[in-house]
């Protein structure tokens, strides 16, 4: 009952401009993004789950694991993220989606519990202007929803069709002596082919910028992003979908030097598939900077069935190395599936 409440006390913020319906197309859904490994053993899936009427319901990421044991090789799966949207009848638009985020027992791979966070999406004047994001405490598994201890922040959101920004203050507003800053931020730069030309991420907590990250698109292809063809695209033009790995995971001459996490991205803001862009970040975080070239085979509908990437790990400039030092070469490859 507590839980119908808070949602209720948020639901006259939602317009409605919930009813717009989403661009309607023919073409196949994406129903998977499947990762190739060259080692071979480990993969991650992201599954898209769709109702009757084409909207998304739910989105999941997997990991699959083969791991050593004195009696052979052991298989594992893992739900790392669950992703749940919500609908008011046959409205395009979702009014909520819930996230949770699953914690694993590092010995065993055991499910501890999950994070929770609920988002509901604010519009005024037909315009989105932010979200209403719920999160609550930790939650083991089988264990009751704690609704007593939930948090409530807003966010601010703003897209023209030249840039968008969505910033999220976790700043304390209550207290009566100062608390630092603490502000995450995102933001874009979109070129006229509707596709994204800069991104910009940062954390400011306590007036120092941790983490943060810029990534540079340089160039696209010009067939169908099947992301943006979704209809929640419209709500989640800042988001992306990640797979992210370490860079001794998918290494190509069996060396194991510490070379940080591995990032590819696609958005569902693209209209089109990135076929080039570099990711830069804090000083303090890597001293890496990711030169990624992509190429896809397509379908007859030109959506991308097959992407190989190579990703080029390049030194930023310090005392001993000259920017854009090359310091390892990294390959990896996607299937995207579609639903028939």
């Amino acid at each position: 009952m507590q839980k119908f409440l808070l949602l209720l006390s948020l639901l006259p913020f939602v317009s409605v401009a919930q009813n717009k319906p989403a661009p309607q197309t023919n073409t196949p859904l994406l129903i998977s993004i499947v990762s190739d490994t060259v080692n071979g053993g480990n993969y991650k899936v992201v599954y898209f789950q769709y109702d009757q009427l084409k909207r998304v319901t739910a989105i999941t990421d997997m990991l699959y694991e083969t791991k050593e044991s004195p009696n052979g090789k052991t298989f594992f799966e893992k739900a790392i993220k669950h992703q749940y949207f919500k609908y008011h009848n046959n409205e395009q638009l979702p009014y909520l989606r819930r996230v949770e985020t699953n914690d694993f027992d590092k010995k065993t791979g055991t499910v501890l519990g999950s994070e929770i966070e609920d988002q509901i999406f604010l519009f005024k004047n037909g315009e989105r202007i932010g979200d209403s994001i719920i999160n609550y405490p930790f939650r083991e598994v089988n264990a009751k929803l704690d609704l007593t201890h939930a948090t409530k922040t807003v966010t601010f959101f703003k897209q023209t069709a030249s840039k968008l920004k969505r910033v999220l203050d976790f700043s304390e507003k209550d207290s009566t002596t100062y608390v630092p800053p603490n502000i995450y931020s995102n933001s874009f730069e979109i070129n006229q082919d509707h596709n994204i030309r800069y991104e910009s991420a940062e954390h400011n907590t306590g007036g120092k910028f941790y983490p943060r990250a810029y990534f540079t698109f340089t160039k696209f292809d010009r067939a169908i992003n099947p992301l943006h063809q979704l209809n929640i695209a419209p709500l989640v033009s800042n988001e992306k979908i990640t797979l992210s790995f370490s860079a001794n995971e998918i290494e190509l001459n069996g060396q194991f030097s510490d070379y940080g996490n591995i990032e590819l991205n696609w958005h569902f803001l693209n209209q089109n598939n990135p076929l080039n862009y570099s990711i830069e970040k804090g000083e303090t975080e890597t001293p890496f900077k990711d030169n990624i070239q992509l190429t896809y085979s397509y379908n007859q509908y030109h959506q991308p069935t097959y992407c190989k990437t190579i990703i080029k790990k390049v030194m930023n400039k310090d005392e001993d190395h000259h920017y854009d030092d090359l310091a390892r070469t990294f390959k990896k490859s996607f299937t995207f599936r579609y639903k028939q």
